[in-house]
């Protein structure tokens, strides 16, 4: 079946050791695609409420989709999908690296893993042959140690591992792919930890055959053609180059939200000084022209020579900006402790800023930390961060997250823990970009920019092909609901096929991608099918959620985001009516007053079929 999918899922069950092969549906694929959206259907299947995010008998999954078959750029990606130790809900998140390819030429589409070792293991997939093998003298080691002993073991693995925070099952432990991408948010890497599965290990050869290959092979050229020319900016820049315009226009974080900007700071950890400081080098993915990636190699200021993945933007954001840190040789340093420990940078620097201001406030109800810890204060953020890890002292009281972090403190504190769902705020401001109020509030892995991608739209990042052929302006919340809506199912269809979504910035269009999924699998897919697909998957997502106890309840924002600045470039601006824009997403999305989808649009989707033998 030449489809660009091998139609083989592995199955490990950790508990009896046992590896076996799953034969998988064309006609689910086509409905689901792959990647987050088979990742829904297996939890839809296989774990009901009452299977808690670190039981054994939990799934976690690590899919692709049809890009995995073709080097496309950005086709690197994969997606880890399980429930999510930090929100409770349904959680999917991405990687890069070259994991996404080899684990499709390792002979499988999709690796479903249960159960629990009893010993530290990982499972190494290599060119159709698997085996689970003994990782008692990895337990212990950073991630980039585990990713290195590997990779001499078995050379041209790609190889995705856990640090101490995933073996410690904090949070917001997260899954570091060939010692340079993050599957970040979430927490999956406690998922693994709980699982004793110290790593995943997948190298292969071959492709599966696509349904077209002629014409596959000439979309990769025209696309890496035009993809390289058009996203110039972005690889000149990377991810750091949104720094010093987001204090600019009031959009980075800045002391815990509460400032609009950041003059004269941002400068130093972002453009020029980060260049400066860093003489960073591209570090794309395979196959990928924009490299949005940076690596470093450079003698730093105090002394001391750095060698491995440079910062970025989030990660300079909430670490730097939200804390009130400039020191970059300081953040660099944090950064790194983050990537070896295996935690997301966005959680642990929101969850530093919010301890910071309530220890500022008085708000702590007696806990304090035993060393400096006041905004600006880097070396108290390494200490802070170091607890984090081991989940003990100040630091620890974080190890399960910001919202119940804050449960150790006053009620009033609950006002300034920028998070929804348990998930963290990433460094994108709903005060500037209202329709990123409502995706936040909706987004069914918490509060996420990636995962509807909806303020691109303002940005001139539009979608014609599904009826957004006008940029909305960014400060207005009217037709907001329609446009969250449209890219909300964009983005959940472009996170099954798995695609990195700053292809979006080298021109990749929605009939683009429809010419490039036909060519693989020769499913004909119309571009209105596609955006179908999307919200099946996204709706299928809620459905999770509303299993798992979320729904109309969690749907909001914190209120520090409803206080409009005093001061410019956001002066006066906050996401109002937003009450009424929610009732309106609602209403587009077919959802009844509880945040549940309705039977009527269900069925509208095939969802039920679909879903008829789940075994609920």
């Amino acid at each position: 079946m030449a489809n660009g999918f091998w139609m083989k899922a592995l199955r490990v069950n950790l508990t009896d050791g046992t590896l076996s092969d799953e034969a998988l549906d064309e006609s689910l694929l086509k409905k689901l695609i792959g990647g987050a959206g088979m990742g829904a259907h297996y939890l839809y299947q296989e774990v009901p409420a009452s299977v808690n995010p670190l039981d054994e008998a939990n799934l976690l999954l690590f899919t692709t989709g049809p890009y995995q078959a073709t080097k496309l750029p950005g086709s690197a990606k994969f997606s880890i999908v399980s429930r999510s130790p930090l929100t409770g809900g349904f959680m999917d998140t991405a990687a890069g690296g070259s994991f996404g390819h080899r684990l499709k030429q390792s002979g499988y589409d999709f690796l479903v893993i249960s159960g629990k070792s009893a010993s530290p293991v990982y499972l190494l997939v290599d060119e159709g042959n698997a085996q689970l093998v003994p990782a008692d003298g990895l337990w212990g080691r950073d991630s980039f140690e585990t990713c290195e002993h590997i990779q001499a073991s078995y050379p041209g693995t790609s190889v995705a591992a856990i640090g101490k925070a995933g073996e410690h099952q904090v949070a917001c432990a997260c899954v570091y792919v060939d010692c340079y991408s993050a599957a970040g948010r979430g927490g999956l890497g406690a998922v693994m930890g709980s699982k004793l599965l110290k790593a995943v290990a997948v190298r292969g050869s071959r492709f599966p055959e696509a349904s077209d290959p002629a014409a596959q092979e000439e979309l990769e050229k025209r696309h890496k053609k035009s993809i390289t020319q058009i996203s110039a900016p972005l690889r000149e820049g990377g991810t750091v180059g949104g720094l010093v315009p987001g204090s600019e226009a009031g959009n980075l974080p800045v002391k815990n939200w509460s400032l609009s900007s950041w003059p004269g700071h941002a400068e130093k950890i972002g453009l020029p000084g980060y260049n400066d400081m860093l003489k960073p080098k591209l570090h794309p993915c395979l196959y990928c022209t924009v490299a949005c990636h940076r690596s470093s190699d450079t003698d730093m200021p105090g002394g001391w020579h750095y060698r491995g993945p440079a910062p970025e933007y989030e990660t300079l954001a909430l670490l730097g900006g939200s804390c009130m840190i400039d020191d970059l040789e300081l953040l660099v340093q944090a950064n790194d402790y983050c990537n070896r420990m295996g935690i997301d940078t966005i959680t642990a620097g929101s969850c530093a800023a919010f301890a910071m201001e309530a220890l500022e406030r008085g708000h702590t109800r007696g806990h304090l930390p035993d060393y400096s810890f006041n905004w600006g204060d880097g070396r108290g953020l390494l200490v802070f961060l170091e607890e984090l890890v081991a989940k003990r002292g100040f630091g620890g009281l974080f190890s399960q997250g910001i919202r119940k972090g804050a449960e150790h403190f006053d009620p009033e504190a609950s006002a300034y823990a920028c998070h929804v769902k348990g998930m963290d705020i990433p460094g994108h401001d709903p005060r500037v970009y209202y329709n990123m109020a409502l995706n936040y509030a909706t987004g069914n892995r918490g509060a996420c920019h990636m995962r509807a991608y909806s303020q691109i739209s303002t940005m001139g990042a539009l979608l014609p092909e599904a009826g957004i052929d006008t940029a909305p302006a960014p400060d207005t919340l009217d037709g907001a609901a329609h446009v969250v809506k449209v890219y909300q199912d964009f983005a959940a269809f472009y996170n099954c096929t798995v695609m990195c979504q700053f292809m979006i910035w080298g021109g990749f269009s929605l009939q683009d991608m429809t010419d490039c999924i036909n060519a693989v699998t020769g499913w004909n897919l119309t571009v209105q099918e596609i955006m179908e697909a999307g919200e099946r998957v996204f709706t299928l997502q809620r459905m999770l959620n509303n299993r798992y106890g979320i729904g109309a309840a969690d749907d909001t924002l914190p209120k520090r985001f409803f206080e409009a600045s005093p001061d410019e470039p956001r002066k006066g601006k906050s996401p109002e009516p937003f009450a009424d824009a929610m009732a309106e997403l609602y209403r587009e999305r077919g959802w009844d007053d509880q945040g549940r989808p309705t039977r009527q649009k269900v069925a509208s989707l095939g969802l039920d079929t679909l879903l008829s033998n789940s075994g609920r």
